[in-house]
């Protein structure tokens, strides 16, 4: 079984407008778990409609303890070690035969953690940046001053089947064992650098690296947020930064 965790903050509209969550309404193997973080009118009704499970937030949470409680949630109502956890934004597309074949390929490559190839458009032409190299002091500068990131991975030189340091939290799947063990995302991040840190513990702990699944294919329908300088964006973004190099020194 797939578990798939989706927090919404106000993106109801996007997730009616993809419709590829819709589309899993009678899949055997996946289960929805869509917790409501600002309280949208009919989400609950949508939800109920498809047989997914709708939980609305009494107040609103950060990302990793969204995701945090969800998996709570589905730990409380029965699920099995053998099971995956799938953290997947509102606003990316996938769909069910991608699921299956992602599951089938992590328990054959005997992988804990891992995503898949996303593309910015439904053609797959434009990459989305969703797999990098491990961040240091300089590639944060150079990013926020100039810019540049080099930590970026070009996909088209990576193997189908590949090691990569970490992936955006867009999409990334766990089996169940990894999540516990981890103890899911550090919830003293709140908006960005979740899923860097959540794949470098990962690295830590288990002495080994997630895994790319290049020919396994999905729709980023990115909406970027402003982080210009004093915007919150990027005051959220800098402080997390900054707690993610005081926190991975080495």
């Amino acid at each position: 079984m797939i578990y798939i965790s989706i927090i919404s903050h106000n993106h109801f509209d996007i997730i009616k407008k993809i419709g590829s969550l819709a589309q899993l309404k009678d899949s055997a193997g996946v289960e929805v778990i869509i917790r409501d973080n600002v309280g949208e009118s009919d989400f609950e009704q949508w939800c109920k409609a498809l047989n997914f499970t709708y939980i609305l937030n009494s107040e609103k949470y950060g990302f990793g303890q969204n995701n945090n409680l969800n998996f709570s949630y589905i730990e409380n109502n029965g699920i099995a070690d053998g099971d995956y956890f799938l953290v997947l934004n509102p606003d990316v597309s996938v769909t069910e035969e991608a699921l299956c074949k992602l599951s089938y390929s992590m328990s054959k490559h005997n992988s804990q953690l891992a995503t898949i190839n996303l593309f910015l458009d439904q053609d797959f032409s434009t990459p989305d940046n969703c797999v990098r190299k491990f961040p240091r002091l300089l590639d944060f500068l150079s990013s926020f001053l100039f810019g540049r990131n080099k930590t970026i991975l070009n996909k088209s030189y990576l193997d189908n089947v590949s090691d990569v340091d970490w992936a955006a939290g867009s999409f990334l799947m766990f089996s169940v064992p990894t999540y516990k063990e981890l103890e899911g995302f550090d919830e003293d991040y709140f908006m960005y650098c979740e899923d860097i840190d959540i794949c470098k513990r990962f690295n830590k702990m288990f002495n080994r690296k997630m895994l790319f699944f290049k020919e396994i294919r999905g729709v980023h329908h990115a909406q970027f947020n402003n982080r210009k300088i004093l915007s919150k964006h990027f005051y959220w973004h800098v402080k997390s930064c900054l707690r993610y190099l005081l926190k991975h020194k080495d």
